[in-house]
């Protein structure tokens, strides 16, 4: 049994072992403070993780026992954003911090929760109790968000062990060994802590400074003397608005402390001067640092150089607005959208090519809507990573369609992953479509000019010998004339006899027929070879001539003859009796009445169809009308607006230009008339060609 003198010197031990642990576990709360007051996660490992902060679980949205054990890799997707494997780069990223190099470098993480984040990653190589570490220091870049983190539990846990060890020694003299030997173990354990802290607190890439409550710098760590330019020897007795002081201290108060008021922690943006008076943006966070008992013995501060951030945020600022400005000068219409098509960012030139305003577009949320369903392929632009020259016909807020010329390609801006650019060439194509047509009109009128030509001659070549058979069927009608008494008196004596194989009874009354008949077919040749002379002749530009349309459809009726013989047997003609008169260009009337019923003959499906002509005078509304109804295959209603267009015809594949209603539509409004196109009901099409009359024309 131990004596009296032993028991004393055993308590003696055990109250110098309690003294030596309060003086570790005042010093310990001061670095855990700073530990939890940092914004970054911090964390210890080897081969695995050793050891973390709450920043480092708040980050990882994991607990420390889910961290403690594991790998880096585990924290990471498969690969990084540069194509690296995460764990190959992370096992060379250790090594070579291991080695006595340190290493910052940003890295893709992997939550807990599975989401992904974006971190900015320094290692760096300590030593422990004679055992080598490499210190994790994270920071999420992510979000800027700022989260209370909780104190660490492991003093409490600590002095609750201890005191529970306490009260069994004092309740068991024969645990004292035991006692004295964990406590050992313990006094061990906060030495090392404090160790790791001292280590974590000199290697934050932030600026930290501990103050007690009279803003007495306690420590300071060398990344905030870099900042500053004050050394550890130069803060000796010195408060901390005295060395690296906020915007807004004034000598005496203090902007953090006050900041501080009524709360555990404050962040805010200001600037600090340095040691040389410069000012230096900075990102401060400032964090109560509290005893065990919760009480307030000053504060930590951490102070981050934000001059690159700012004028990053400056360059993308003026980046930003000079695209706009350049966005905003073009006329074509610029949209980025994400992979499903919704709007990330609208040009304000959309209002040019739509009708639409940016806001109006807006409510469409799908390009598609605007554009309409799958105006590209997207396997195609995934495989090339652009697609151009898409030609698109959409219509505008007013319902004018407009020719478009689409470019997409897949980008990475912000959320946005496509780049679709739209330009209006309907004006382009408009002028395009009209050389096109004065080109055709020029084909169109070299090739009269030539039919002219070849009409002439043919007409000269026609007439003469078409002259001979005038000439001669005269002559030989009066000489059979004069034939006729001889040959009666011999059939008289003699009895019928043949000529030519037909008998003089009936020969006498058919050859004067026949006779007559080649005189009216020779004068028939003639007028028709009148008629496309003059048809065909080189068209006068006088818009003042008195024009009789009863005239002017039977001209075209003796050039259509035999077209309107092919296509018909039900042919009808009205003439008004009133034979209106119109003022204008003979020739160019002719040339749309012409069309009109060159193109009824044309829609007739058989013979037994009929076309009906009529003139007509309406004293109503002072117009002269020429009417053409048909029993043909009519108009369909998505045609009718479109049979005056240029190179519009549903007859390309017997030859149709789509060229003869433009230009008879174009010559009916330079004389001030109408042409108008009527579905009927029953069958067929009837057009109406209304003309302003002459003034008193009978």
């Amino acid at each position: 049994m131990e004596t009296t003198a032993d028991t004393l010197q055993s308590e003696a031990i055990i109250e110098a072992q309690r003294t030596r642990i309060a003086e570790l576990e005042s010093e310990l709360g001061k670095y855990q403070g700073v530990l939890d007051a940092m914004s970054d996660g911090i964390l210890i490992l080897q081969d695995t993780f050793f050891d973390c902060n709450k920043s480092a679980c708040r980050i990882w949205k994991a607990d420390k026992g889910q961290i403690l054990g594991r790998s880096p890799a585990e924290f990471a997707p498969k690969r990084q954003p540069n194509g690296r494997d995460s764990q190959v780069m992370a096992r060379e990223k250790i090594k070579a911090a291991a080695e006595g190099t340190p290493q910052r470098f940003f890295w893709k993480d992997k939550r807990g929760d599975g989401s992904l984040i974006d971190t900015e990653v320094s290692l760096k190589a300590v030593t422990i109790n004679g055992e080598q570490y490499v210190v994790a220091t994270i920071r999420d870049i992510t979000e800027d968000l700022r989260r209370e983190r909780k104190r660490a539990t492991l003093f409490d846990r600590m002095e609750g062990i201890i005191e529970k060890r306490t009260e069994e020694l004092r309740s068991s003299h024969d645990a004292l060994e035991d006692e004295r030997s964990y406590r050992a173990r313990v006094e061990d354990d906060l030495e090392r802590a404090d160790m790791e802290l001292n280590q974590v607190f000199e290697t934050s890439m932030d600026g930290l400074i501990v103050t007690d409550n009279k803003k007495n710098i306690l420590k300071i760590n060398r990344a905030f003397s870099e900042l500053s330019g004050f050394g550890h020897d130069d803060i000796q007795s010195k408060k901390c608005f005295e060395v690296f002081p906020c915007h807004g201290c004034d000598g005496v108060h203090c902007v953090a402390s006050a900041r501080l008021m009524g709360r555990d922690r404050a962040d805010y943006e200001t600037d600090c001067h340095d040691a040389s008076g410069k000012p230096i943006p900075c990102s401060l966070t400032a964090t109560k640092l509290k005893d065990s008992d919760g009480i307030p013995i000053g504060m930590v501060v951490s102070y981050r150089n934000i001059t690159d951030y700012r004028q990053w945020v400056e360059a993308l600022q003026h980046s930003e607005a000079l695209h706009r400005i350049t966005l905003a000068s073009i006329s074509d219409a610029v949209f980025i959208t994400d992979d499903e098509g919704h709007f990330i960012y609208i040009s304000p030139s959309v209002k040019t090519v739509f009708g639409y305003t940016e806001h109006e577009v807006r409510w469409f949320d799908e390009i598609s809507a605007l554009l309409g369903e799958d105006f590209y392929d997207r396997t195609r632009l995934a495989a090339f990573g652009e697609i151009r020259n898409i030609e698109l016909a959409v219509c505008d807020k007013l319902g004018r369609q407009h020719e478009l010329i689409v470019n997409v390609k897949k980008v990475s801006i912000q959320n946005g992953t496509t780049l679709i650019t739209c330009r209006d060439i309907t004006e382009k194509r408009k002028a395009e479509q009209e050389a096109t047509l004065k080109q055709e009109q020029l084909v169109q009128a070299g090739k009269m000019v030539s039919l002219g030509i070849l009409v002439s001659g043919v007409a000269h070549e026609v007439n003469n010998p078409n002259n001979y058979i005038m000439l001669n069927s005269q002559l030989l009608s009066r000489m059979w004339a004069g034939a006729t008494p001889a040959l009666d008196r011999y059939y008289d004596d003699n009895g019928d006899f043949t000529l030519g194989g037909l008998k003089y009874s009936q020969a006498r009354d058919r050859v004067p027929r026949l006779f007559d008949s080649v005189l009216e077919g020779s004068e028939r040749i003639k007028r028709i070879v009148k008629d496309l002379k003059d048809y065909a002749r080189h068209d006068s530009t006088e818009m003042d001539q008195a024009v009789y349309l009863n005239s002017v459809l039977k001209h075209s009726l003796n050039l259509l003859a035999n077209q309107i013989k092919q296509a018909t047997f039900n042919f009808e003609v009205q003439y008004d009796h009133g034979r209106p008169m119109v003022r204008g260009n003979y020739q160019k009337i002719e040339q749309v009445i012409i069309n009109l019923i060159q193109n009824s003959c044309e829609a007739l499906p058989e013979k037994s169809c009929a076309i009906t002509v009529t003139t007509r005078l309406d004293t109503d509304s002072g117009s002269a009308v020429v009417e053409v109804v048909d029993e043909g295959t009519g108009i369909s209603k998505n045609d009718l607006p479109h049979v005056t267009d240029p190179f519009f015809t549903t007859k390309r594949d017997i030859g149709g230009t789509g060229l003869g209603l433009s230009v008879s539509h174009k010559i009916v409004s330079e004389h001030n008339g109408t042409l108008e196109f009527f579905p009927r009901t029953d069958r067929g099409t009837r057009a109406v060609l209304t003309l302003p009359v002459e003034p008193h024309s009978s």
